[in-house]
């Protein structure tokens, strides 16, 4: 008895059948899979090998949308219009960096098992991402950060008590200290705060109004000093503190109104390839408007922070320094080596979190102040 053959339309319609079955078995253990490879446009991009660059664009965008739904993603050039994908992510918060990386580094993965490798580049205000195929790039991806608004604390006055100092050694948090150079404590506190990876700062006293607040100490600035007197206070107070960045004013009310003296202090710090805050003991200082004649490194105090010695006042003064950093960029605060002030700064930090936020050392503003510089007139 001869076999029945199957005509030609019903061997095509059971070919059809199996291949989507098939296709559905592929797409169902795929989707059943853990991580990025839960996405239906990698099972198609498998079993639909044709338009491949299609289902792999797809699952990238996708992947992209899901990683942050509140950031803009703006294609600068797509295949159509250029030979690859170019796109373009801007205002992304900073502390979304690491995140962003480590999910770009696991879509890439993924895509490595279809002939693409990836490559990241990294810039101070950028990230660029690309996925390479046979040596093009297939895929270019630009991510624009907002910098974090950046506080900096400075406490002011160590050098009279160990005791004191050493609290604010147990703080982990990144703060600028600066240290008296001419007490018997601030050779050894100096060493003891750079070996702990505290940047320290010359606290050098200079001439108030109140002849009763000059307390004669032996490397004080004063006005009429001639530009030999101020070149050997900075080399004394150097060798005193050798690690130390840069130099703020004790006092110096008096001084500071001194253009000349200020100008023989900026030339012997910019000698001396140190840096200058203005601690603004006086509305009528001369001394930050002529660090940046000179062409040094140069900063002003906002914010006093512990005028008032109750911890809960120092609270709300370090609140305000965040709330002048979110308007400006970033702030610059002082306060002193007190108990209060280091309880109040324990505390604070402990209850303190705010992503947008970042405490520095005052050095890590230098890139702010020269761009501050630039735009004065």
């Amino acid at each position: 008895m001869k076999k029945k053959k199957m005509s030609p339309s019903k061997t095509i319609f059971w070919v059809l059948i199996t291949a989507i079955l098939l296709c559905s078995a592929v797409l169902i253990y795929e989707l059943q899979q853990d991580g990025v490879l839960n996405n239906k446009y990698i099972a198609l991009a498998k079993v639909i090998p044709s338009q491949q660059d299609r289902w792999l664009s797809l699952f990238l965008f996708h992947e992209m949308n899901n990683l942050f739904p509140d950031l803009a993603i703006q294609v600068i050039e797509d295949p159509e219009t250029g030979k690859s994908w170019k796109v373009m992510m801007k205002d992304v918060p900073e502390y979304h960096r690491q995140e962003i990386s480590n999910r770009l580094k696991a879509i890439f993965n993924v895509l490595f098992g279809f002939g693409f490798y990836g490559e990241k580049r990294t810039f101070n205000e950028k990230d660029v991402y690309f996925l390479f195929r046979d040596l093009m790039p297939w895929f270019t991806l630009e991510v624009y950060f907002q910098p974090r608004y950046q506080v900096a604390i400075v406490i002011d006055d160590l050098g009279y008590n160990q005791t004191n100092a050493e609290l604010f050694l147990k703080l982990p948090q990144k703060i600028t200290y600066a240290i008296f150079p001419h007490l018997p404590l601030s050779r050894s506190l100096g060493k003891k705060f750079s070996e702990n990876g505290k940047e320290i700062i010359i606290h050098l006293p200079m001439e108030a109004l109140d002849s009763e607040q000059n307390n004669h100490a032996t490397l004080m600035l004063k006005t009429g000093d001639d530009e030999a007197r101020v070149n050997d206070i900075i080399k004394k107070a150097i060798a005193s503190l050798p690690t130390a960045r840069g130099l703020n004013n004790h006092k110096g009310s008096k001084a500071t109104q001194d253009s000349k003296l200020m100008r023989s202090l900026m030339l012997a710090l910019k000698n001396s390839d140190l840096w200058f805050l203005d601690s603004v003991t006086s509305d009528q200082s001369k001394a930050f408007n002529i660090a940046q004649e000179i062409g040094i490194v140069s900063f002003q105090r906002d914010i006093f922070i512990d005028g008032d010695s109750s911890v809960e006042y120092i609270k709300q003064k370090l609140w305000e320094a965040v709330s002048i950093a979110k308007k400006r960029g970033y702030s610059i605060a002082i306060g002193h080596v007190k108990p209060e002030t280091y309880q109040a700064l324990e505390s604070f930090f402990h209850s303190f979190n705010d992503p947008e936020v970042e405490f520095v050392f005052l050095s890590e503003l230098i890139q702010k102040s020269e761009k501050k510089n630039q735009n004065t007139p």
